[in-house]
């Protein structure tokens, strides 16, 4: 595919390291494009399969494919001016303004039911890579938030085998990986998206994960520990949501809340913060 008039080129450094990703800028076009590239071998197949899903998707709170070249593996994706949901929480934002990150958290908590639901795509869709890396709050609108890489995703009932297979190490994603995905079992993909939800709304609320170390202890912790419930330990958070935040670290997966309820309860609460 030959991408003509590119006037502008600028890489972008992102903190999982993972893809090569530019800013592109086009004549005639006043709005710039996301180029994803492979950093390695193993992105040729995963930012394959981030195109294979984004053709069936089309929903305002997920990041839109623009177009795919096989041939060079190059995926080009909206550009949306944001932050993530991982640098408001370094910076202290989220621990400074509860409404605004409640309503981030809502907005996340939406997209994944919607996906789970299989609403404007017809397909139940599995993230299976949630974390605050992959939630974009754009600039234009602080409370909201933009979901992204889906180069892990998969439609419900159809995991891929290299998804399991994957060579590589997995340190970014570990404290967001449900005690069953550590046993290699995928099968409860749904139930797995709303433990890494935990974990992100944990870590939101808190400005810290609740499982931290190495890898080796990040799964042990997962698999053996339940995390201090941050009202414990002085956090002022609406109990509420807290209490289902919680339920979403459940160890077996049938006793976690579906994305569903989750949604639900956050919208309840937003009425709170009015």
């Amino acid at each position: 595919m030959k991408i003509p008039a590119i006037l502008k080129r600028e890489p972008l450094l992102v903190e999982a390291g993972v893809s090569k990703l530019t800013k592109l800028e086009f004549a005639r076009n006043p709005h710039p494009a996301l180029l994803k590239e492979p950093a390695h071998f193993w992105d040729e197949i995963f930012i394959a399969n981030e195109a294979y899903i984004l053709d069936e998707v089309t929903h305002p709170r997920i990041r839109q494919k623009l177009a795919y070249d096989a041939a060079s593996h190059r995926l080009f994706l909206e550009y949306v001016e944001a932050t993530t949901l991982s640098e408001l929480v370094r910076t202290g934002i989220t621990l400074q303004d509860q409404r605004r990150t409640h309503k981030i958290l809502q907005s996340v908590a939406e997209t994944v039911a919607d996906m789970h639901a299989g609403i404007l795509c017809g397909r139940p869709i599995i993230h299976n890579d949630l974390k605050s890396m992959n939630v974009l709050v754009p600039t234009a609108s602080p409370a909201e938030s933009i979901l992204i890489d889906f180069s892990h995703s998969y439609f419900e009932g159809h995991l891929p085998p290299f998804i399991t297979d994957k060579k590589q190490s997995m340190a970014g994603t570990a404290k967001y990986m449900s005690p069953e995905k550590w046993d290699g079992d995928y099968t409860h993909g749904e139930q797995s998206d709303v433990f890494a939800f935990g974990v992100l709304a944990y870590y939101a609320y808190t400005g810290r994960h609740p499982f931290e170390g190495d890898v080796g202890q990040i799964e042990n912790q997962i698999r053996e520990l339940t995390p201090p419930s941050p009202i414990e330990s002085g956090f002022n958070i609406l109990r509420n949501t807290m209490a289902i935040t919680m339920s979403c670290l459940e160890k077996k997966p049938e006793r976690r809340p579906p994305m569903e309820r989750i949604a639900r309860y956050y919208a309840e609460a937003s009425i709170l913060f009015r």
